[in-house]
């Protein structure tokens, strides 16, 4: 925190980077930077529980006006049905009366981030919301989020958390009678990787099921092969992003290369679905989700990038990291994502 106060006052800091923001995301590195599986996974729980009494989220009971667990065959998760969030008189649903898949114009699949290692499904379940409210308030568009609950690595490795999302989206097109064309695939981070490789193995081994509306990826791991370099301005860092990639994939070779955990590697993009990135100006993975969106592009695929200059990595998800002005814009470009989506399956 010193450190980061005297480069700011040097005027050393990024130009775009709030100094509140600067100084929690510099509180952040240093623990980040070296923790073990362990230790990040008591940090992370501690951060999740934190999160969710600030925004209102703390109990149980509070989490359950919202959410109702769910399971099919080969994963489980949590499904947070649409609910009006505008009318003040509106009655409160109970979320197990709702049929997964129900109620909802999209519905979207969410993927937690955290780096393979820990996280869970409702982590960022006042962002879901958030964006629930933001696509009914600007477009009358009523999203339903199915969030996976998949299983974490070391414990479950590759291609275990991909074997699960595609069963969830399975299970919504064979038994909720859901056209492919109403599923948006959410991930941010390591979830953003698995959102990618999900799609590219639905692509390649999958196409009886469809290809799914768009994907939304948040700062997405997308696994380019040039070396990472961490930054006190980010709060990910090289040495853990090593740490994941190891846990997930056993640091096998055919593993750690294969197309499905390092979407730079394969072959092709053509024929993937309409793409929204959103990027944090200073993360250190800027530069390779910009060449990734970069050769989509140039292979035919419909991508659009978001960049907030001055932002770390998964900035918009937490207010400590970002703006108001941040969190709406965000908002903004995943609702008009949605009502395109669900434009283009209304036309076909």
């Amino acid at each position: 925190m010193t450190r980061y106060t005297a480069l700011y006052i040097a005027g050393k800091t990024p130009k775009e980077q709030p100094y509140m923001i600067g100084m929690a995301t510099a509180m952040i590195f240093p623990t980040i930077e070296c923790l073990s599986i362990d230790q990040y996974r008591s940090f992370m729980r501690t951060a999740i529980k934190m999160v969710h009494f600030r925004e209102g989220l703390g109990s149980v009971a509070k989490r359950n006006k919202w959410t109702a667990k769910v399971k099919g065959e080969g994963w489980h998760g949590y499904w947070i049905p649409f609910q009006d969030q505008l009318e003040k008189k509106s009655t409160t649903i109970d979320p197990n009366s709702v049929p997964l898949g129900s109620g909802c114009d999209m519905v979207a699949i969410a993927i937690h981030g955290g780096g393979y290692i820990e996280g869970d499904a409702l982590m960022f379940m006042h962002t879901y919301l958030a964006w629930m409210k933001s696509a009914q308030k600007d477009h009358n568009l009523k999203i339903g989020i199915l969030s996976v609950q998949y299983g974490l690595s070391p414990e479950h490795v590759y291609p275990h958390a991909m074997e699960e999302v595609i069963a969830a989206y399975k299970d919504l097109i064979k038994n909720h009678n859901l056209n492919s064309s109403q599923i948006i695939l959410l991930g941010d981070s390591a979830g953003g990787n698995i959102c990618l490789g999900t799609s590219i193995m639905l692509r390649d081994a999958h196409s009886d099921l469809g290809s799914p509306a768009g994907l939304i990826l948040i700062c997405p791991w997308v696994r380019d092969p040039e070396p990472l370099e961490s930054s006190m301005f980010d709060v990910v860092s090289a040495h853990g992003c090593e740490i994941y990639r190891e846990a997930y994939t056993e640091d096998h070779p055919d593993k750690v290369m294969c197309p499905y955990t390092c979407p730079h590697s394969t072959p092709s993009l053509e024929g993937l679905p309409p793409m929204l990135f959103f990027i944090g100006g200073v993360e250190i993975l800027r530069p390779s989700i910009e060449n990734f969106v970069a050769r989509a592009k140039e292979e035919g695929v419909d991508a659009k990038s978001v960049i907030a200059e001055g932002r770390p990595h998964n900035y918009f998800l937490l207010s400590d990291i970002s703006t108001k002005t941040d969190r709406d814009e965000a908002f903004r470009e995943m609702s008009e994502f949605s009502i395109r989506a669900h434009d283009r399956f209304k036309k076909a």
